[in-house]
């Protein structure tokens, strides 16, 4: 089915399967029980067999729960330990291969996939595997009887089997579309629903409605197209199996008039019958199903078994010391790369990354840690080559500060010591630390009050601060800043930068801000352009030089 079912489910699975044979063995013989009540010799002998009928009904009513009951828990544990196993995937792959694809992708696979692979696979299975049960049981039954009805029985059953494979490509084919169409769907929503503000401010509701109900349309046809697939081929199978009835039927009513059968047999035989043509169509649109699912399945299991870029790389356990960056060229795109960057950074200095938009500031930092493709020349971190590196385990050490803070909907607790192991004490000190307890500690929950979605009910300012916080707690020697203070009024921006500069570690900042004082503090300032580093040294070297930096920070800081 899919090879990622842990062995508890996968014993779990063969284990409920036993009910389900059971079930499959005993709803054909109520055929045969009919046939002795309707055969039945006397008074006496009916009242047996109403006995003997009323038990089988109590034991087969027993098993079909218990079947049913199984069938559930194993679906339910596959399903939790699918949606486990797609999110622990997710986290081990690197942040450059999960920015790949879109958030919507990684939804629909929570979502569409998985649902389509329990529901067409897992269920299915158990639905097919007790159909086949009922026609062996079936064949038995008929061969003992009157071995020429099976035969008719057999070649119709072989013809149903048949359908499946004529439409199976277009049906699997249709319903990847479908999958696909559902993906965009979803990354149209998030973009528009995000975008809430934006769209109503600008008065842009009655186009976005309008692209919103194409996509709506769009994922709708698609979905009717898969279904038809699914339809005719279900359709041709019932023609099959209706046309079989008829001639079983036939067949049965010869051979009474000739004496060879009873009418209870007539009886158990067409109810038998149905025990063969009906779950051969079943099988038949099971097999449907499964062909259907097979690209989703397929597309699942390459996401589970995808490998990180950072597998069978040495993790960086200790601080980092020192980087060096000797003669590295890197193509960011077709139109850009950084180019011959020679740069030095030392334990417990200050560093700004400065320059216009575009000109490279922020690849530096992407190339340093998991999001730079690959790159020419020498990176070393404490002497080690980058490449032979985990970039993960860098920014475990060192971690990175992003312009757009992210923050979940839960308690500003929660959003600074991420789920770790910090005392409610720790993460005081570091709200302290990042200029915001005054604000929490006022709240009715403190600390334990809970972020809205979005932090609606922060302002941006404080958001950062509760995101330095995080910083903070975890009392890192190095950190990556990139622009973390580009979306804050001045005031905001200074204070936050201060209490940065402020603390005893190695900072690396990329920065748009030119505050005079703030710029004092650090040891070097890198000057980028087009790629390249056009200037490099202390605030008061680089405007005694007169050149790019002197005119940035002239426009810059006024």
């Amino acid at each position: 089915m899919i090879k990622h079912i842990n062995k508890k489910n996968a014993c779990k699975f063969w284990i409920s399967l036993i009910p389900v044979v059971i079930v499959g063995v005993l709803a054909p013989l109520r055929s045969y029980i009919m046939q002795l009540l309707i055969d039945s010799k006397s008074y006496k002998d009916l009242l047996e067999k109403c006995l003997i009928a009323a038990v089988f009904s109590i034991a087969v009513f027993l098993f079909e729960w218990v079947s049913k009951k199984q069938q559930a828990v194993v679906v339910r544990d596959m399903e939790k330990d699918l949606r486990d196993q797609v999110m622990y995937k997710l986290f081990y792959l690197s942040a450059n291969q999960f920015e790949k694809k879109g958030l919507a992708y990684y939804l629909s696979k929570f979502t569409t996939d998985i649902g389509i692979i329990l529901n067409d696979g897992i269920n299915n299975i158990y639905g097919m595997i007790m159909q086949f049960v009922f026609v062996v049981v079936a064949v038995v039954y008929l061969l003992c009887v009157e071995p020429f009805i099976l035969l008719i029985v057999a070649i119709v059953s072989i013809v149903q089997f048949g359908v499946p494979n004529i439409l199976k490509k277009k049906i699997a084919s249709s319903r990847k579309e479908y999958t696909e169409a559902v993906e965009v769907y979803l990354d149209g929503i998030k973009n528009d629903l995000g975008g809430h503000k934006v769209i109503r401010t600008f008065d842009a509701v009655k186009q976005i409605l309008g692209k919103q109900e194409k996509l709506s349309d769009f994922v709708s046809r698609k979905n009717e197209y898969s279904s038809k697939s699914l339809y005719w081929a279900q359709a041709l199978a019932s023609f099959v199996n209706n046309a079989a009835f008829l001639i079983v039927l036939g067949s049965c009513l010869f051979f009474v008039a000739a004496g060879r059968i009873t009418i209870g047999e007539v009886v158990a035989i067409t109810n038998m019958m149905n025990f063969v043509l009906t779950p051969c169509k079943a099988i038949a649109n099971g097999m449907i199903q499964l062909k259907a699912m097979e690209k989703v399945k397929d597309e699942l299991e390459s996401l589970l078994e995808a490998e990180s870029e950072n597998d069978n790389k040495e993790n960086l356990e200790e601080d980092i010391r020192e980087i060096r960056l000797d003669h590295v060229h890197q193509k960011i795109s077709d139109s850009f790369s950084l180019d011959n960057l020679m740069l030095n950074f030392d334990e417990g200095k200050k560093y700004a990354i400065v320059g216009k938009s575009g000109s490279g500031k922020s690849s530096i930092i992407k190339l340093l840690t998991e999001y730079g493709p690959d790159y020419t020349g020498k990176v070393l971190i404490n002497g080690k080559e980058l490449s032979e590196l985990n970039r993960e385990s860098i920014m475990h050490v060192s971690p990175v500060c992003y312009q757009q803070t992210y923050i979940f909907n839960d308690t500003v607790y929660n959003n600074v010591a991420l789920y770790q192991e910090y005392s409610e004490e720790e993460v005081i000190n570091a709200l302290k630390k990042a200029g915001i307890y005054d604000t929490i500690q006022k709240l009715p929950d403190g600390v334990h009050e809970k972020i809205r979605e979005n932090g609606s009910n922060f302002s941006g300012g404080e958001l950062q601060r509760i995101a330095l916080a995080r910083l903070f707690l975890r009392n890192k020697t190095m950190t990556f800043l990139d622009e973390i203070t580009s979306g804050l009024d001045n005031e905001t921006a200074y204070e936050i930068e201060k209490r940065l500069l402020e603390q005893d570690m190695t900072i690396i900042n990329i920065t748009h801000r030119y505050n005079k004082a703030l710029m004092h503090k650090y040891n070097e300032i890198i000057v980028m352009d087009g790629g390249k580093i056009v200037e490099r040294g202390s605030f008061d070297e680089l405007i005694e030089k007169g050149q790019v930096f002197k005119h940035l920070f002239k426009i810059l800081s006024e």
